[in-house]
């Protein structure tokens, strides 16, 4: 009697239940434009500043090769000397005036040192860009990844909701026929709600994600991710490391360059330059004009240059072991990638192969036999949760799978995005 009670309030309270307003989640909804993840990618780098920055910085390297060309510049000078002075020498004039022209010879090729300087330069500022736009594409896959993923969790949860829909008609039959308590169908109701519950929370969270990646070019507008998205990066997955590749190394190597340019640029600095000059002098109280000139040659230039050449030399020994660090560490975690990869694919298999066709099996035959009043409904809510489980299993290792699939593209240069993005448009 006091379950049947239990059961009346049950029923009686499910209306407060937002049931009717979740039903709908799991219909078709409006269509919406696709966007794969390569005009995602495409859009996004079109709409992001960071590129402009990094071509800003690319035009400044090259103002700098401008000012490297130029020669040292030439310099006038007057002078006076030997102005009247008061007293007894206020009567004496002897002013002096020397005008002189001044001109520096550079020698030992600095000027094209210099020049190689910046033309280094310039490829240095150039692989920023590369590394920008990298970072770009990597943040939107990552989001679109886990976009798809929480599409894909909606859908198992409108799986969910179709199953308990289907055992509470099952319910309701037994309930009708005097097979089952009150109680039953208000488990069976609440049941559903939460499914639908569950489902509702995926839609949203997934638009939000979608939204998220909208904002990224500035798009107001929903969109739908690619259909088949996950089922072709599951079959076109590979799992080899050629070997490693990161933008970074072509900074490295950019940078290598422009320290070797730089080297050379100290070495021709031990060549001493040759400054010469020419003019002429009026001597004041005689109206005499006399020619001047000379010569200055800057000494210890040798100490200087070896001083400054070593330390490029430290500099350069320093870069190439970043490199070797760099290439290290990609390789580790290559080899991490590619075990959690290959385990999840190999988790995929046995629980598409194995265990989901026997979830799904063991779940029919427990309806059937609940409606043949065989099984309890706490037998086929097991099986149910069973399934429900398995599924989400599935697609946790997906998930893994294709994380490390992509991270591992990365680091190994084999998913070159540019060409990604230019095949797509």
């Amino acid at each position: 009697m006091a379950l049947k009670i239990i059961g009346c309030a049950l029923i009686m309270a499910l209306p407060l239940l937002p049931v009717s307003a979740q039903t709908s989640v799991c219909e078709a909804g409006e269509d919406l434009e696709i966007v794969t993840s390569s005009q995602a990618m495409r859009a996004a780098l079109d709409a992001d500043l960071r590129p402009i920055l990094a071509d800003k910085g690319v035009a400044l390297a090259r103002t700098e090769r401008t000012i490297a060309a130029l020669r040292p510049m030439d310099t006038i000078s007057l002078e006076t000397e030997n102005f009247p002075g008061i007293g007894l020498a206020g009567e004496i004039d002897n002013l002096e005036v020397t005008g002189r022209f001044s001109r520096t010879w550079e020698r030992g090729g600095k000027r094209e040192a210099r020049e190689a300087v910046a033309r280094a330069g310039i490829a240095v500022a150039e692989t920023e860009r590369e590394i920008i736009e990298h970072d770009i594409a990597h943040a939107i896959e990552t989001l679109y990844v886990e976009a798809v993923l929480l599409e894909r969790r909606a859908d198992l949860a409108c799986k969910r909701v179709a199953i308990s829909r289907s055992l509470k008609e099952i319910v309701d039959r037994r309930v009708e026929a005097a097979r089952d308590p009150l109680l039953a169908q208000a488990r069976s109701v609440t049941d559903l709600a939460r499914a639908e519950a569950e489902a509702l929370q995926y839609h949203r969270l997934a638009a939000e994600r979608r939204m998220t990646i909208a904002s990224m070019w500035g798009r107001a507008e929903d969109f739908a991710i690619e259909p088949g998205f996950i089922e072709r990066r599951l079959k076109s997955g590979q799992l080899d490391i050629p070997g490693v590749y990161s933008p970074e190394f072509e900074k490295l190597q950019a940078e290598d360059r422009r320290l070797a340019a730089e080297t050379e640029l100290r070495r021709a600095e031990a060549v001493p330059d040759v400054t010469w000059s020419a003019g002429v002098r009026k001597f004041g109280y005689r109206e005499d004009i006399g020619v001047i000139a000379g010569v200055s040659i800057p000494l210890g230039t040798q100490s200087q240059s070896a001083a400054k050449v070593a330390k490029h030399r430290v500099q350069q020994e320093l870069v190439a072991v970043r490199e070797r660090v760099l290439r290290q560490q990609l390789l580790r975690q290559a080899v991490n990638y590619q075990r959690a990869a290959q385990n999840a694919q190999a988790s995929i298999r046995d629980i598409d192969d194995v265990l989901l066709p026997e979830a799904i099996r063991a779940l029919d035959l427990a309806q059937e036999g609940y409606d043949r009043g065989a099984f309890s409904y706490l037998e086929i809510i097991d099986a149910q949760r069973t399934l429900a489980e398995l599924r989400e299993q599935r697609l946790g290792h997906i998930e893994t799978f294709i994380l490390n699939e992509a991270a591992l593209s990365r680091v190994t240069g084999r998913e070159d995005w540019q060409s990604i993005v230019e095949t797509a448009q």
